[in-house]
């Protein structure tokens, strides 16, 4: 983690944070306060629905009540540029932003204090996004689990992965980008004909001649009350997009899990390793595991 006590004050530049929403995630309450509570020499939070009676509403009113001294703003109603409901949801807030350096937040995220700081660091002229691996937390159910045993260890390993070889994703629960850069591509609104915003996004940046830059620790999807119907309807829709993104590695994507590329392993390296079968499978389990136990612990921090 890069020493904040001792940074330039002129790197911490002003930021706007928007926060698309719809409904009420759970923690959504928690989740918001502790935007409120960040500590930064100057930003501000720009909440947006699309819905009136959305009900997340209710909670924004609350925390701007709470927190009167943090610059917020609330903007209803969205713009109808294309198919992605996110990025419609966006356009307005995007355009009213006050500063040049814009982070886009989703509901579901927590964070620290000293998360924009952190941010601020790490970004520079030459990055066009600044983005971070998610860690989930706070599990309490069967289906929290589930999403955090994936976040934790099959996604956050596909990320470092991607871009230890130069493939960066960028994931929209973090983003943090210039304004004056993302209309050289058209702005968000040309990010609304795609599913996955976020990493067309990073791949227009790229075209731009920007780096994708990933945070150096990551940040926090709270998982309480989280139901297995959240799991599966998440991990359905994740997967439509991984499959319109790279159709192809999506395809072979059952055979780069533990126990497929494991049986795979145990029918042609086994013999070749002087190993039984079942000897090679139970080394592969182990080494497997172990590699998602070191993941798992150092997202958490331990």
């Amino acid at each position: 983690m890069r020493q904040i006590a001792t940074a330039d004050p002129a790197r911490f530049k002003p930021i706007s944070i928007l926060k698309p929403l719809k409904g009420t995630d759970p923690g959504l309450r928690e989740n918001l306060r502790s935007f409120f509570e960040i500590e930064y020499p100057s930003f501000e939070l720009v909440f947006s629905i699309a819905d009136p009676a959305d009900p997340a509403r209710e909670i924004i009113v609350e925390m701007q009540r709470l927190f009167p001294e943090v610059r917020s703003h609330l903007v209803v109603g969205s713009v109808e540029v294309g198919a992605n409901p996110k990025v419609n949801n966006l356009i307005k807030s995007f355009d009213l932003a006050q500063h040049d350096w814009v982070l886009i937040s989703d509901s579901n995220v927590r964070v620290n204090p000293d998360y924009l700081k952190r941010l601020a660091l790490q970004f520079d002229e030459n990055v066009g996004v600044l983005t971070a691996v998610v860690r989930g937390s706070h599990a309490d159910t069967f289906g929290g689990r589930l999403e955090a045993t994936f976040l934790n260890t099959f996604y956050a390993r596909w990320m470092y992965l991607a871009f230890a070889f130069d493939e960066p994703i960028v994931l929209g629960k973090s983003m943090l980008l210039q304004r004056s850069v993302a209309r050289r591509f058209g702005g968000f609104k040309t990010l609304a004909r795609y599913l996955a915003e976020d990493y067309m996004a990073g791949e227009a940046m790229q075209k731009l001649g920007f780096r994708i830059e990933l945070l150096d620790d990551p940040v926090s999807q709270p998982l309480s009350g989280y139901r297995f119907d959240d799991f599966w309807k998440r991990h359905v829709r994740w997967g439509r997009i991984r499959k319109s993104q790279a159709p192809i590695l999506f395809l072979f994507e059952p055979l780069l899990t533990s126990i497929p590329s494991g049986l795979i392993g145990a029918a042609t390296l086994a013999p070749w390793l002087d190993l039984s079968a079942l000897g090679f499978f139970a080394l592969h389990l182990f080494i497997w595991y172990s590699a998602d136990q070191i993941i798992e612990r150092s997202l958490a921090g331990r």
